[in-house]
């Protein structure tokens, strides 16, 4: 059985490596499956077309797309699939991840795809895949939705797997890695090459604007995950690795538990990773620091105690203010996330949030505030839907158009007000944002001219 694996153009700055779908492709490849290509749309930018005669020239029997619910993604798949359906020798579509897991018979609908596989993708794609294989009824399939002829039916969900370290690290020996290692982020010295790894799966928290793919947490063992940064260190030359766990920082000992194994696998990376503001303090920074952490994403959201509250974020303004200034005075660069529009946010939430968000920006990286988006899954979702604000995804999808723009108006403000204020925070952080760099950029050049800093190697470096 031959399986394509499309990685589809984001067309953004950064395309990442897709760990997602080289996870599911190493399981499949571990169980027996082992005719597995990719299709890698995001680095050679190839129009629609062009996979129309790939497929037409090259026979797959499944072709698999994972992706995420965001405006372009969704627009970008219908024309993918459309693209697809419009081969001569069209595969079995497999569609996947946090875009189609919650509302799987409309992508189905929308997109004329054969199957969704909902939740993690490893367990259910193999089960698809040895049915498909076996000529097997697809309604005894855990873990997926599929279609029969005009009939959709939406199959029991199948158990996460609760051992991480029995899952086979990303097949990636078939993707063009120069490209991906070679990207920069997140901190990185122009010389580093990056991995992104996960060391976890899932959250703990509740948080009403998050998509939980899976309930609950699960970790790999800290042995795991430096062997696998070992191997790619030998087959890549990796400096640099992004955990893209939703949630690192779960604990002092979990933490601890990591920091500890790198320390003693003496791995000499650099690495990011995502914290908790409620978790964090003195003892973890240390060995964040001297394990290689060199930089730390706090989920914020808003810096206002009753919208913190309305979210279910688990913070306070005390709490927030305690670990941003403790993690910037052990010198750690922080990415900060910030969203405004949910169910208590107000005029003075936003004044709030944007007097803070100035105070502790280091400008390590260019952020903005943008609007809360009740994505499919989510709880958010579900209380726009009991407001009559939205029907469901195809309405969801039909008022979801720019990551800039309010999907829908939760708060009691008004839709142009609404509007106005974010244009005008916004408007506030760029102007600053610029200044400071506009001072920075001059202060380099006075130290170079009068006092002969000769560490400067000019601005286009």
């Amino acid at each position: 059985m031959k399986i394509l694996f499309i990685n589809y153009d984001n067309e953004s700055a950064v395309n990442i490596l897709p760990v997602g779908a080289c996870y599911v492709a190493g399981y499949a490849k571990a169980h027996g499956f082992d005719d597995i290509a990719y299709y890698s749309q995001d680095i050679y930018h190839y129009p629609e077309e062009h996979l129309t005669r790939h497929l037409s020239e090259n026979h797959f029997d499944v072709a698999a797309i994972g992706f995420v619910a965001g405006y372009y993604q969704h627009r970008k798949i219908l024309k993918i699939c459309e693209a697809i359906n419009n081969s001569k020798d069209r595969p079995f579509v497999v569609l996947g991840g946090h875009g189609p897991t919650p509302e799987p018979a409309f992508y189905l609908e929308a997109t004329g795809a054969d199957a969704v596989v909902m939740g993690e993708g490893e367990l259910p794609f193999l089960n698809l895949l040895r049915a498909l294989d076996a000529g097997a009824p697809l309604g005894d399939v855990k873990g997926i939705a599929f279609r029969n002829g005009g009939d959709i039916f939406v199959n029991a969900r199948e158990k996460a797997i609760s051992d991480l370290d029995a899952i086979p690290f990303p097949y990636y020996e078939t993707l063009p890695m120069e490209y991906y290692v070679n990207k920069k982020l997140y901190n990185m010295a122009p010389t580093d090459r990056m991995i992104f790894m996960v060391a976890s799966r899932g959250c703990n928290y509740s948080c009403n604007f998050c998509q939980r793919i899976e309930p609950g947490i699960r970790f790999r063992s800290p042995e795991s995950i430096v062997e696998e940064i070992r191997k790619y260190q030998k087959d890549y030359g990796v400096s640099y690795v992004v955990f893209l766990d939703e949630l690192l920082m779960y604990s002092e000992k979990r933490v601890f538990q990591l920091t500890e194994a790198f320390i003693r696998a003496d791995l000499k990376i650099k690495y990011f990773c995502t914290g908790r503001l409620n978790i964090v303090n003195s003892n973890i920074l240390d060995m964040l620091k001297r394990s290689g952490c060199v930089c730390i994403d706090y989920g914020i959201e808003q810096f206002d105690n009753d919208a913190l509250a309305g979210m279910s974020k688990k913070l306070t303004e005390d709490i927030i203010v305690k670990g941003i200034e403790l993690t910037q005075a052990k010198g750690f660069p922080i990415i900060f996330d910030i969203i405004f529009g949910n169910i208590r946010d107000t005029k003075k939430s936003l004044r709030k949030t944007l007097d803070f968000f100035k105070k502790y920006n280091d400008y390590g990286q260019f952020r903005t505030i943008r609007p809360v988006t009740p994505y499919p899954g989510t709880k958010l979702y579900s209380h726009a839907i009991e407001k009559g604000l939205l029907k469901g995804p195809e309405d969801f999808y039909a008022k979801h158009v720019n990551l800039e723009l309010p999907t829908v108006n939760v708060t009691d403000i008004p839709n142009d007000e609404f509007v106005s204020l974010l244009y005008e925070a916004n408007r506030e952080i760029i102007n600053d944002y610029y200044e400071h760099f506009k001072e920075s950029a001059i202060g380099a050049f006075r130290k170079v001219y009068f006092e002969k800093d000769a560490g400067f190697r000019g601005t286009r470096h």
